[in-house]
C-alpha cells in the first residue's frame, strides 16, 4: 500500500497499525475469542491516534491497563463505548471498533444490525457523534461449535458482504448511520501471525475497490476525524 502524502501521514501509522493487529491476533490465539485481551492492543493504537489528533486538552476513555471505557447514557440504554473523547468529562466523540477473526458470514447480519443499533442509541441522544471502524479478515475461517483448532472451511469476503455497508455509507444522515465508517480488509498468516493489507483491486470490482481505498479507507476515516476536531475549534 502506498504511503498517503496528506495531513494524516504523521497521525495514522500503517506499520504500527499492523503491529497492533498482530498483537491483538496473538492475544486472541492465546486467550480465545471471548477474552478482552485481544481488544487492548488495537484499542490502544486507535486511542493513541486520537490523542495525536485531539491533543492533550481532551480526555480519553478506553480499555487499557491505565484507563477504562466510559459508560454513555444512550437514548434507550447505557452503553460502554470502546473509545470516548471527552472535554471536562463531557463526551464529545465516540468510536466503536469491530475486529472479526472468524465466522463472519454466519454473523454478518447480526454484526451490521448491532452496529446500527448501538450507533442509533448514542447518536439519537443529541449532538454526540459515533464513528465505527470495522476490521475484517478477507479469508475468514469458519469454526463449527466447540471447534477451536482447525476450521471447517475458509470463507472469502466478497462484494455482497460489503454492499450493506456501502448502502449505509450513502444513506441520508440518520441516527443509525455512523458519522464516519472505516473498513479495513486484512490477510493473516495463521502460522506466523503476520498480517498484511488485502489487495483490494484483485478481490473486488473496480467500483467497490475504489470505495474501500477512498471513502472507507482508514486514511479517510482519520481525515474525517481531523476535520471534526477542526470543526470543534470553530465553535469555541
Amino acid at each position: 500500500m502506498k504511503e498517503n502524502k496528506n495531513k494524516t501521514t504523521m497521525i495514522y501509522n500503517e506499520k504500527e497499525f499492523l503491529k497492533a493487529l498482530e498483537l491483538s491476533f496473538k492475544m486472541y490465539k492465546m486467550h480465545g475469542a471471548r477474552s478482552t485481551a485481544k481488544l487492548k492492543p488495537i484499542h490502544n493504537f486507535i486511542a493513541n491516534t486520537l490523542k495525536n489528533i485531539f491533543g492533550n486538552t481532551y480526555d480519553f476513555y478506553y480499555m487499557s491497563d491505565e484507563t477504562k471505557e466510559m459508560t454513555i447514557e444512550g437514548k434507550y440504554y447505557p452503553k460502554d463505548i470502546d473509545i470516548t473523547v471527552a472535554k471536562n468529562e463531557i463526551p464529545i466523540f465516540c468510536l466503536g471498533i469491530k475486529f472479526v477473526t472468524s465466522n463472519f458470514k454466519q454473523n454478518a447480519n447480526n454484526y451490521f444490525e448491532n452496529m446500527m443499533g448501538e450507533t442509533a442509541n448514542i447518536q439519537a441522544v443529541g449532538n454526540l457523534p459515533y464513528a465505527q471502524l470495522i476490521i475484517l479478515r478477507h479469508e475468514t475461517p469458519y469454526y463449527k461449535k466447540n471447534e477451536t483448532v482447525k476450521p471447517s472451511k475458509i470463507e472469502i469476503i466478497n462484494e455482497k458482504d460489503i454492499q450493506k455497508y456501502l448502502n449505509l455509507l450513502f444513506d441520508n444522515p440518520q441516527a443509525h448511520r455512523p458519522i464516519f465508517i472505516g473498513i479495513q480488509l486484512i490477510n493473516i498468516n495463521e502460522e506466523t501471525g503476520k498480517i498484511s493489507f488485502s489487495n483490494l483491486d484483485k478481490a473486488f470490482a473496480k467500483e467497490v475497490a475504489t470505495l474501500l481505498k477512498t471513502k472507507l479507507s482508514l486514511t479517510n476515516f482519520f481525515d474525517e476525524i481531523v476535520n471534526f476536531k477542526n470543526y470543534l475549534k470553530t465553535k469555541k
